[in-house]
């Protein structure tokens, strides 16, 4: 209703203050007059510094280097990452236009920092195409939030996509309506199934590599790899002299599919819920809690 103009900001917050007079209420940043604040806050920093909607010129911006991989962005637009949490929001997104903002936060995370190490301006665009509720400076502010290119740098601070939804959605129905090749997977594997047998692949109708893809990624390698990208990204920036380069370390697209890390293909006993993702890098998210609490901006 704000984006297409239903309802004005000014009525939102003083009717917001009538009813928050009348009770108990939560506070900013994180309550609804917090978020109506950050929208705010995006629309003045969107009108007032030239390029928020890219890298290069942008004043807000860390410059990084980031990789330029076309599969590993087709892949995480389509949902077939391997990883099924990612797939169920990206999946739901294409469908519906619509995506809660924690699933937003996790597909951001995900395809930027956490795992793919791609562009924020290449999701900031399949966002603003895909969203029916885009708007063009939370779309970019929130993309560079999540990407932890400005407004947020605690880039060791990542959304596992196995760890997170495990607290949000343990019993993995989420992933059931999205994401149907593993309708019968049990709980203890609808995160990570991969891990499952091959045995019980078949006899739950999907064998992962066939029917549905292996992870594009070993989550705990990868997230590992780009903090150290980002901390050297962060080093260059506070260098004196003009900008210059950041050496990553690795050519670009040394994470294309077939030459990236991937999660071990042996399969682990029945009932065994090891999770590898959640015992990662440092500062991993590990419950949804704490990650939802640190999920202050407002959604895209």
């Amino acid at each position: 209703y704000l984006k297409f103009g239903c309802v004005s900001s000014r009525r939102f917050w003083h009717e917001l203050a009538a009813v928050n007079a009348g009770g108990p209420h939560g506070s900013p940043p994180t309550s609804l007059e917090g978020q109506l604040l950050w929208r705010e806050f995006y629309i003045c920093h969107g009108f007032s510094f030239p390029n928020y909607d890219r890298m290069a010129g942008n004043p807000v911006c860390r410059q990084i280097a980031w990789q330029d991989d076309p599969e590993l962005l087709r892949r995480w637009e389509e949902g077939t990452t391997g990883f099924p949490w990612i797939d169920a929001c990206m999946r739901q997104l294409r469908a519906q236009g619509w995506l809660h903002h924690l699933g937003r936060h996790a597909v951001a995370c995900f395809l930027t920092r956490g795992d793919l190490y791609q562009s924020w301006e290449r999701g900031a665009r399949v966002f603003d195409r895909l969203l029916v509720d885009s708007d063009w400076a939370l779309n970019n502010g929130n993309w560079m939030w999540l990407s932890a290119s400005a407004y947020f740098f605690q880039f060791f601070r990542v959304y596992s996509p196995v760890a997170f939804p495990k607290h949000t959605d343990p019993d993995g129905d989420y992933v059931r309506r999205w994401v149907p090749e593993l309708a019968n997977f049990p709980k203890a594997y609808i995160y990570e199934p991969w891990k499952a047998s091959k045995q019980n692949q078949r006899k739950w109708g999907c064998e992962i590599g066939s029917d549905y893809p292996e992870p594009i990624v070993d989550h705990a390698a990868v997230s590992k790899l780009n903090m150290a990208r980002h901390k050297a990204a962060y080093e260059a920036h506070k260098a004196p002299g003009p900008p210059r380069d950041v050496p990553v370390g690795d050519s670009p697209g040394a994470f294309q599919v077939g030459s990236a890390p991937r999660a071990p293909k042996r399969a682990r006993g029945d009932g065994d819920e090891g999770d590898a993702a959640a015992s990662g890098g440092s500062g991993e998210e590990r419950d949804g809690a704490s990650a939802a609490k640190r999920a202050k901006p407002a959604s895209p």
